[in-house]
C-alpha cells in the first residue's frame, strides 16, 4: 500500500466514510481448512477423490453450492443437490474447528466501534452459519449488521446486498473491503469504495482488473488503512 493511498483513505474516512463492510472467508476469518474437510467430506460420501485443501480454497467466497460444482468430478444436478446437503450438515455441524481471524482483526474491529464507524458484515456463506462462527470466535460483539448470501435476493457481486446493509444502517458513504472480484464488483456497482485485501482466498489478478480504489497486502496494513 502506497503512502499516498493511505493518507487519502485515512482522510476520507475522517471526514467522509461512516461505515465499513466486510467480506467475512478471507477477509475477516481464515476458514479455509474448516471449509476444505467440509468439501471433501462431501465428495468422499458421494465416492469421489478427496482434492488439496489449496484447489478447494480458489472456489472460496462464491458460496457452497458454487464451490461444489467447481469441484465435482461430474455435471449432474442431482449429485449436486446431494453434494450441497452433505457438506452443508457436515459443516454446519463443524463450523470452527481450525477457523480463526485473521491476526489483528479483533483490535481493527474494536478501533472502529471506538470511532464511532458502523461495521457490517456481508457474505454469501447462509447468515446461522456466519451469525455462528463470528459468536465462536468472539468477534459478533462488534458488528451491526451481518447479510448472509440468503438475506438477500441477489448475492454479491450484485450490489444489493450493499444497497441494503446502507438503507438499514442508515449510511452514505461506507467502504467495502473484501478479498475477491466479487466484493470489489458489488462495492464498484454500489458506488462506494473499494479495498482489496490480498491475503485472503481470491483470485488477486482477477480482483485487481476490477479496478479497487486500494489495496492492501496484510492485516498490517489494513489497520493503517482504518485506525486513526
Amino acid at each position: 500500500m502506497d503512502r499516498q493511498g493511505k493518507e487519502h483513505i485515512q482522510g476520507i474516512l475522517s471526514r467522509q466514510i461512516d461505515a465499513v463492510f466486510f467480506d467475512l472467508d478471507g477477509t475477516l476469518i481464515n476458514s479455509s481448512k474448516d471449509i476444505a474437510i467440509s468439501a471433501n467430506y462431501a465428495l468422499e460420501k458421494l465416492g469421489f477423490p478427496k482434492l488439496a485443501e489449496e484447489e478447494i480454497v480458489k472456489h472460496i467466497g462464491y458460496g457452497g453450492e458454487n464451490l461444489l460444482r467447481n469441484i465435482l468430478p461430474v455435471n449432474n444436478e442431482n449429485i449436486l443437490k446431494e453434494a450441497v446437503k452433505i457438506f452443508r450438515e457436515y459443516y454446519f455441524s463443524n463450523p470452527a474447528i481450525y477457523t480463526k481471524p485473521y491476526e489483528l482483526i479483533p483490535e481493527i474491529l474494536e478501533s472502529l466501534k471506538k470511532q464511532g464507524r458502523k461495521i457490517a458484515v456481508i457474505t454469501n456463506k447462509y447468515y446461522d452459519i456466519s451469525k455462528e462462527i463470528l459468536e465462536k470466535l468472539d468477534i459478533f460483539q462488534y458488528i451491526d449488521l451481518l447479510l448472509g448470501g440468503d438475506s438477500v435476493k441477489n448475492k454479491k457481486p450484485n450490489p444489493e446486498p450493499v444497497l441494503k446493509a446502507m438503507e438499514i444502517l442508515n449510511v452514505k458513504t461506507p467502504v467495502i473491503i473484501g478479498d475477491s472480484e466479487t466484493d470489489v464488483k458489488s462495492g464498484k456497482d454500489a458506488g462506494i469504495k473499494t479495498v482489496l485485501v490480498e491475503y485472503g482466498f481470491g483470485k488477486v489478478d482477477l480482483a485487481r482488473s476490477f479496478n479497487p480504489d486500494f489495496i492492501v497486502k496484510n492485516t498490517k496494513e489494513l489497520r493503517e488503512l482504518l485506525c486513526e
